[in-house]
């Protein structure tokens, strides 16, 4: 009889230690949003959820150099906008001064030529970012487009407007045809960084989207259903409780016997 009491409180003592074991791991879960926190715990899982964080933090430093060359790209844009337009008022105020024989008028026009001159080719001198000039045409960025270095794209920005020649433009000596010139080239620029820029833009945004899934794989494989996990919280309580009742009345039993031997053998 004895023995049969102690198997069972035995039994019952496995179950409720099982159960805190459980418990105990759930809460783990829901504390941390993980299904696993080892590899040891679901492998397959394991290898596919570390793969897929490889892959994230591989289109992570992909969209860091591709925002890199958008910042340049970005920048030429607003250059190369900065630059047709003041080389188109340059050109402006070239021919008002030809049309004009009025020495107040003419001194007028001189002042603002050598004004928007000095304004274009300190835009294009300074047209630095990270310390590289983009409109000197030495400025090219190769970047990647996928982390295996499949697709590459290579941005080069050949020069626009020349800050040389236009520096040395004289609004009594430089002739119409001079000016159209860096107008051309400055509008050559300005649809290359654009086109550039564009592309760019679109990559980083292919580049989220593609992140953006891949995100979404790995939560499916590694985050818990916190609902599904706090009701089986739940129900490991319930459990708990009945086995600590189960345990506690054959801890009883067994005393009760104990005391009826104890009695037997008094007599």
């Amino acid at each position: 009889m004895i023995g049969g009491i102690n198997n069972a409180a035995s039994q019952i003592a496995n179950i409720y230690n099982q159960g805190n074991s459980d418990l105990a791991n759930t809460l783990v879960k829901i504390a941390s949003g993980k299904k696993f926190q080892t590899a040891g715990e679901d492998l397959i899982s394991f290898s596919r959820a570390n793969n897929l964080s490889n892959q994230i933090s591989g289109y992570g430093e992909v969209e860091q150099k591709l925002t890199s060359a958008k910042t340049a790209t970005t920048a030429a844009v607003d250059v190369g906008s900065k630059v047709y337009e003041n080389l188109s008022k340059l050109k402006e105020t070239a021919e008002k001064y030809a049309a004009t024989t009025d020495p107040t008028e003419k001194a007028e026009y001189e002042a603002e030529f050598n004004s928007l001159r000095d304004t274009i080719t300190t835009a294009l001198d300074n047209a630095n970012v990270d310390g590289k000039n983009i409109a000197d045409g030495t400025y090219t960025n190769k970047v990647n487009m996928d982390p295996e270095g499949t697709g590459q794209l290579t941005v080069t920005l050949d020069t626009g407007a020349d800050s040389t020649v236009i520096a040395a433009f004289d609004i009594a000596a430089t002739s119409a045809a001079a000016i159209d010139t860096e107008i051309k080239n400055s509008l050559t620029y300005l649809s290359d960084a654009k086109s550039y820029n564009n592309i760019l833009e679109n990559q980083i945004s292919l580049n989220e989207t593609i992140v953006n899934s891949k995100e979404a794989v790995m939560s499916l494989i590694t985050d818990i259903d916190e609902a599904a996990e706090m009701s089986k919280m739940l129900d490991q309580n319930v459990r708990q409780e009945a086995a600590m009742s189960m345990l506690s009345q054959a801890n009883m039993s067994r005393q009760v016997v104990m005391k009826l031997y104890g009695n037997l053998f008094q007599e």
